[in-house]
Order: C-alpha cells, then structure tokens, then sequence
C-alpha cells in the first residue's frame, strides 16, 4: 500500500514550477552544484538553495560533498507517482 503521509509531502515538494524544472534540470544532467542550477534556470543561488532544501526533505534528491561544493542529483523514489511524475519531465 502506497504511504499516503510521505507521497503527499513528495507531491507538495513537486508543486512548484522552479522545483520541477530543478528536476528537469537535474534528470537531463546529472549530478550537478547550485550554482550551476540556478544558472540553468534562471534563478538566484539563494531561491534554487531554498527550493533544492525542499526537495531533498522530501528524498526526491540525493547530495554528494565534494571539497567546498555540495551536488545534487535526481533521487530513486520509492512511490511509483513519483517515478511516473519524474518520468515525464
């Protein structure tokens, strides 16, 4: 049975333009920093951290430090929505 609570976090986590297109972004070209995101899609680096913040919370994505930068990539959900909704971007 789907896990009700967690799917309607990741939903609300995904129901902002600027976060789909972070994960447009992200499924196109991997593993990549903020600050090449917020370039990417037209963003502050402030407003891309706060929005990559959310969607981390919500699992979608996973990070990797490596020296002083920190970079995001696309997570595997577990809620087959999720995947479906990642799948179309």
């Amino acid at each position: 049975m789907t896990n009700l609570p967690q799917l309607e976090h990741n939903l609300k986590a995904l129901s902002n333009l600027k976060r789909l297109q972070i994960c447009a972004f992200l499924k196109k070209n991997g593993s990549t920093s903020v600050g090449e995101i917020a370039k990417a899609i037209g963003s502050s680096l402030r407003a891309t951290s706060q929005n990559i913040k959310i969607l981390y919370s919500a699992g979608l994505l996973v990070r990797r430090k490596r020296n002083f930068f920190v970079f995001y990539r696309i997570a595997s959900p577990q809620e087959e929505p999720i995947r479906k909704i990642l799948s179309v971007l």
